[in-house]
């Protein structure tokens, strides 16, 4: 039984550890140019995924308090 459980402990760490910065999280999610929170990456007007489109300096609560006037 505790191989089991630390064999479903190393699964969730190790689905947890691929994400990466552009694609945001539940917690802190990235946002579209518009300001709309996106949980995943759409691709950019190319089509790639090369540059992220969503990014978290596009969210209000990234932004400084004088820019959200």
């Amino acid at each position: 039984m505790k191989t089991i459980a630390a064999l479903g402990v190393l699964l969730m760490l190790a689905a947890c550890s691929g994400r990466s910065e552009p694609q945001g999280s539940f917690l802190d999610p990235v946002c579209m140019p518009d300001g709309s929170v996106s949980f995943f990456q759409p691709a950019n007007s190319k089509g790639g995924y090369d540059e992220p489109v969503a990014k978290k300096e596009n969210c209000a609560w990234n932004k400084p308090a004088a820019a959200a006037k």
